[in-house]
């Protein structure tokens, strides 16, 4: 009995920690928005990014769940090669570092402090107030062109969320790999294609 009582403590416990490290995010709003044609033609790479406002936790929700969120029968908002969803997507502002788990809805703390130096080689991706790096599991999907188009379309859902919202976006390729990647806590498995930047 006392051992069966340990068990379970060390499990309640474990599961506290766990969701001391993640932040639950509202739920995604899936209704309304700019109609689908206009985003199409509002959609723009703008490098003019405002620092000095955050993100709100409605906005990245909406964002992270556009990007690669779950639809019906466990599929996700963009289509992937045979299913794979090889794509991670990682968080990264002047807090810290998290993983977007789309079934909790929630972001899963990997790293507290700022690396927002890492997540770009341009004075305005580092200093803005969200950047977002897209993921490749290489376990899940070995083919560079099938992660490509994955995270492209991801990046694509991104850019016409923030049209929608009135929000500026780029797209880069230019951060410091190596660092960020540490900083990130990736796997031998885990390949950074490109980091989107997000502002107001």
């Amino acid at each position: 009995m006392k051992l069966t009582n340990l068990l379970l403590g060390l499990a309640l416990a474990a599961t506290t920690m766990s969701s001391a490290c993640a932040q639950t995010l509202p739920q995604p709003q899936k209704q309304g928005g700019m109609p689908l044609m206009q985003a199409v033609n509002d959609r723009m790479s703008d490098r003019d990014l405002n620092p000095n406002v955050s993100i709100t936790n409605q906005d990245l929700s909406n964002m992270l769940w556009a990007a690669w969120g779950i639809t019906h029968d466990g599929k996700r908002t963009v289509a992937t090669a045979l299913n794979k969803q090889e794509l991670d997507i990682y968080v990264i502002t002047a807090k810290g570092i998290g993983r977007y788990n789309a079934e909790q809805n929630a972001i899963e703390e990997v790293a507290s402090g700022d690396f927002s130096v890492l997540a770009g080689t341009q004075e305005f991706a580092q200093k803005a107030p969200l950047n977002i790096a897209f993921v490749a599991n290489t376990d899940k999907q070995a083919q560079a062109l099938f992660q490509g188009y994955a995270a492209g379309a991801a990046s694509q859902n991104i850019y016409l969320y923030c049209a929608s919202a009135g929000l500026k976006t780029v797209v880069r390729a230019s951060f410091k790999a190596a660092e960020l990647a540490a900083a990130m806590k990736l796997g031998a498995n885990q390949k950074i294609l490109f980091v989107q930047s997000v502002s107001h």
